[in-house]
């Protein structure tokens, strides 16, 4: 069943429609956007849980990994404090071991130095000296006691670094023959074995060049002191003279003053230090404890020692999996923050490298104690989302409340004001007076107004309504026209009285379509069947027709039938139509005369062409017999001298009559517009000179001055080179023969607007002559006019500025003229611009100056396509000694080879012969110098079977490029050459 359509249902109460719409408009709408602001503000907290998840435990590590640095580097200022002593240290033995010692020295130190049954020479007694032992190794006779002596000024400096550095366990100096003398003093003839090597000892090796080739300070691993002092680490350093290395001085530093440090450390969130080196512990405080265990120190008896003995390494961490574990996963990243789980739970640990020692440090801290701090601010962050939950159900509660209680009033408020403009409406459609009533809400009010607006508007259109019926009345009674309506559906058409007065036929009320049609011409009647039909299927049909209809006296009466379909069904059907029945009988009989006259103007004109080309014919004959005997008689030499002058008198007279000839049969054909133009852009800069060349003997004849103003050489006109040489034939002769002798005349181009503000471009020839009046201006261009000289002496017809400026107008053009009387005349020819923009701008992007040819040369371009005539010639324009000229056909192709003799012809598109037929017939004519030729564009079928002659040297694209262009002119360049 389908659902009936809102214009189908039944109507609804005010305010059950309000609420309604305030419901499905605001309140749901609403209620979706409260949603779809709680799923963004979980979705929000979801993803702000996420990041602050992720930098909370990006801020640790970073905390935690710049932390354990500082600590390593604090650790690394220690180390390197010591590696400043053990260096000062080294320097100062090789110092004392250079110094001078007197006798009192010596024997004093040797006093105190005892020597064993084996050999070795010890101090046995703790005298405040240090503890000095020389090894047996090395025989009593070799020994040498000056060393001993020298090194024991050097007590004094042991004792100061012992007291100022507090964590030094003891100092000593081992030299490469076994000598062995340490600070503070102990037994070394019991520490030691009889005959011990000193250089296997005391880690000396770690300093010799081979371990130590950078001869620098090293720190040693930790190790168990032999004679019981405990945890020690050593600082060494070589001391060389040159590359002799004497012996090794040492730091014994104790680890136990490395622990209080690390305790002592005050760290963030109760962390802790622990410092490692490779697999072993070297200080951990004692809080570790918890979560690596216990590390008892190893007993260690005191026994002499024949080499180094290596006890267990520090704090053994096989001790401690979880110790073992964590030394594992860091031994192969120098630094770096991980989890993992020890004793006491799960630890944060962070590690960094010491540099210059194989030692970690370990920064170890509770990972709940730093988690406890931020889950505080995220309990709070789920408290705020509860509360705004709570908050955002508790409003829309509130909202839908407050929102029934408006609906209910707005839906009175607009049932009352609504009953009351019903009212209005009613009133108004009765035709009954309306009073103006106020409403409370503004739009309704203007309602109300409006309606009361259009109750007056009713009165005025019901006055104006019947007055310009009767207007309508008067107008057509005046006009004779008539109106028509027409009832699609009963037939019935409709027309005014006037309409029966145009066919002379009784008034009737209304009549049929068929009636009408037997009244119509039968050959109007099928336009008009068309035009219904096309009315049947939804056109308009607002076209006026012409149809003729029988009057009631038996002749047919013109009349404009026009109107359009008024009214439609729902289906597109039409129901009434109206229009217009115009009487135009008059107007039909005006054209009739009107078209007699222009058949017979026809008529007369054709007559006049004939005439004109039998006048041509039949007076031409004779002309050219009187021509051509003036000729032979002025060859003549028995003529006397006045015979002589009849005959030229004849000749010039037969020249004149030829002329005007031709001047009023060119005339005749542009009136008949018969004279075809050709209109192509040409660089008129280039063309003039070429063009006035042909005047320059009459110039000299005249003694006058030909000045050319052509700094607008890059001026391109459209239009017909003949006809504009034409023009300028005319103009020239105008100013030789109506000037001064020994006068002057200037030829210049340029470009600017026009008289009716149009931007074209103009030649001007200006001269020094005799001018004319200017209110004579207006018969300057009239035909036969010679504005009162043709009595002068001065040869003319009258007809060559009208032909000119007729020209000049099939041109899209015109020829304007000033001038003084007695000072001169200037003529202006104005021709449309070309543009020729594409082809200067790839002229100028290829050659940032103008080309010169080493000789003249004439290019003939052979193409019906525009764009290589127009290529060429831009080029030519940049080209000094180059002239281009274009040919449309091959028989104006074949004139301009015999007239110009080119020394390269460009074959084109040739629409009536082929190009190898063509180049056949030039290559038959006579010629001084050879002729080369080029193919442009695509060639047709027998140039690709048959190839083109050796004389086509080369082929290019349709239009040339520039590299086609230059490799032309190297061409010609090189077969000009070759021929001198």
């Amino acid at each position: 069943m389908l659902k009936p359509s809102s214009s189908d249902a039944s109507p609804r109460p005010t305010r059950r429609w309000v609420w309604h719409e305030l419901l499905r408009h605001a309140l749901v709408p609403l209620l979706v956007l409260e949603v779809a602001l709680l799923g963004c503000y979980l979705v929000l907290h979801w993803l702000v849980s996420g990041q602050q998840e992720a930098a909370r435990n990006e801020l640790i590590n970073t905390q935690m990994e710049q932390l354990v640095q500082y600590e390593a580097e604090h650790v690394n200022l220690v180390v390197n404090d010591w590696r400043t002593e053990a260096h000062q240290l080294a320097r100062g033995t090789l110092r004392y071991l250079d110094s001078s010692v007197d006798a009192a020295q010596r024997e004093r130190e040797l006093k105190r130095h005892k020597r064993s049954k084996d050999g070795t020479l010890y101090a046995p007694d703790n005298d405040g000296g240090a503890g000095s032992y020389y090894s047996s190794l090395v025989p009593s006779y070799l020994q040498d006691h000056d060393k001993v002596v020298r090194l024991a000024t050097m007590d004094f400096l042991m004792d100061d670094m012992l007291d100022t550095r507090p964590e030094l366990r003891q100092i000593w100096f081992s030299s490469y023959d076994g000598y062995f003398r340490v600070e503070p003093w102990n037994d070394t003839h019991t520490n030691f074995t009889p005959g011990v090597d000193l250089t296997s000892y005391g880690f000396y090796y770690l300093a010799d060049d081979r371990n130590n080739p950078r001869r620098g300070a090293v720190v040693t691993p930790a190790y168990q002191d032999p004679v019981g002092s405990g945890w020690l680490v050593s600082t060494l350093m070589p001391v060389h003279r040159g590359d002799f290395l004497e012996g090794v001085v040492g730091l014994d530093v104790t680890l136990d003053a490395l622990v209080e440090r690390l305790e002592s450390a005050d760290l963030p969130w109760g962390a802790y230090l622990v410092l490692v080196s490779g697999d072993g512990v070297l200080a951990m405080p004692r809080s570790g404890e918890q979560d690596f265990g216990a590390y008892p120190a190893p007993r260690i008896e005191p026994l002499p020692l024949p080499r180094d003995r290596f006890l267990d390494t520090a704090h053994d961490q096989g001790r401690s999996p979880q110790m073992a574990h964590l030394l594992r996963s860091i031994s192969d990243q120098p630094q770096g923050v991980q989890r993992m789980p020890l004793l006491s739970g799960e630890r944060l640990v962070g590690w960094h490298s010491v540099a210059g020692t194989d030692w970690q440090l370990l920064a170890v801290v509770d990972a709940q104690q730093i988690d406890s701090g931020t889950d505080v601010w995220n309990v709070r962050f789920n408290q705020l989302g509860y509360v705004m939950l709570v908050g955002l159900i508790v409003f829309f509660l509130a909202l839908l409340v407050m929102m029934r209680w408006r609906a209910e009033a707005m839906a009175a408020t607009l049932s009352e004001s609504l009953a009351r403009l019903s009212e209005m409406a009613l009133r108004i459609g009765r035709g009954q007076p309306v009073v103006r009533e106020r409403f409370l809400l503004e739009e309704l009010d203007q309602a109300g107004e409006s309606l009361r607006e259009a109750a007056l508007r009713r009165d005025q259109i019901e006055l104006e309504r019947a007055e310009g019926a009767r207007h309508v009345e008067m107008v057509m009674a005046a006009s004779g026209d008539a109106t028509w309506r027409y009832d699609f559906e009963r037939d019935d058409l409709y027309f005014h009285e006037n309409f029966f007065l145009m066919l002379g036929l009784p008034m009737r009320g209304s009549m049929h379509l068929a009636d009408l049609d037997a009244m119509t011409h039968p050959e109007d009647l099928a336009g008009l069947l068309e035009a219904r039909w096309r009315v049947m299927h939804g056109d308009s049909w607002a076209e006026a027709r012409d149809v003729r209809y029988r009057h009631a006296q038996g002749h047919w009466v013109w009349v404009q039938v026009r109107g359009q379909v008024t009214r439609r069904d729902s289906d597109g059907r039409p129901l009434r139509g109206a229009g217009l029945a115009l009487d135009i009988q008059r107007h039909k009989q005006s054209l009739q005369l009107l078209e007699a006259a222009r058949d017979s103007a026809t008529e007369a004109s054709q007559s006049k062409s004939r005439f004109f080309s039998s006048f041509s014919h039949e007076i031409r004959t004779p002309l050219n017999a009187i021509m051509g005997f003036t000729d032979l008689l002025s060859e003549e030499s028995a003529l006397t001298r006045e015979q002589r002058r009849y005959v030229e008198e004849a000749s010039h007279a037969a020249e004149q009559l030829s002329a005007l000839i031709e001047d009023v049969l060119q005339m005749s054909s542009l009136e008949a517009g018969e004279l075809p133009l050709d209109c192509q852009p040409m660089s008129v800069g280039q063309h003039l000179p070429r063009v006035i060349g042909q005047y320059q003997s009459r110039l000299m004849q005249a003694g006058l001055v030909l000045t050319l103003a052509l700094e607008e050489s890059t001026t391109w006109l459209n239009a017909d080179r003949r006809r504009l040489d034409q023009i300028m034939g005319n103009l020239m002769g105008n100013a030789i023969k109506y000037n001064r002798t020994g006068g002057w005349i200037r030829i210049a181009i340029g470009q600017g607007p026009n008289a009716d503000g149009r931007e074209m471009g103009w030649v001007e020839v200006a001269d020094g002559g005799f001018g004319f009046d200017p209110m004579q201006s207006d018969q300057l261009f009239q035909p036969f006019s010679r504005l009162g000289r043709e009595d002068s002496g001065i040869e003319g017809t009258g007809l060559g500025l009208a032909l000119s400026r007729e020209l000049a107008h099939r041109m899209d053009g015109d020829i304007t003229a000033e001038s003084v009387l007695g000072d001169g005349a200037c003529f202006r020819v104005w021709l449309p611009l070309a543009d020729v923009s594409a082809h200067e701008h790839i002229v100028q992007a290829a050659w940032s100056a103008d080309r010169v040819l080493p000789v003249p040369c004439r290019w003939l371009v052979i193409s019906t396509r525009s764009e290589d005539r127009l290529r060429l010639e831009v080029i030519g324009s940049h080209i000094d000694n180059l002239e281009i000229i274009a040919a449309g056909s091959a028989a104006q192709a074949l004139r301009l080879v015999r007239d110009i003799s080119p020394c390269l012809v460009l074959f084109g598109h040739v629409p009536d012969m082929s190009v190898l037929a063509l180049f056949a017939e030039i290559q038959r004519m006579p010629r001084d110098q050879p002729l080369w030729a080029v193919r442009l564009g695509p060639r047709d079928i027998g140039e690709e079977q048959l190839g083109l002659p050796k004389a086509f040297f080369d082929t290019g694209e349709s239009p040339p490029t520039i590299p086609d262009i230059e490799r032309w002119l190297d061409w010609l360049v090189r077969n000009f050459q070759a021929q001198r």
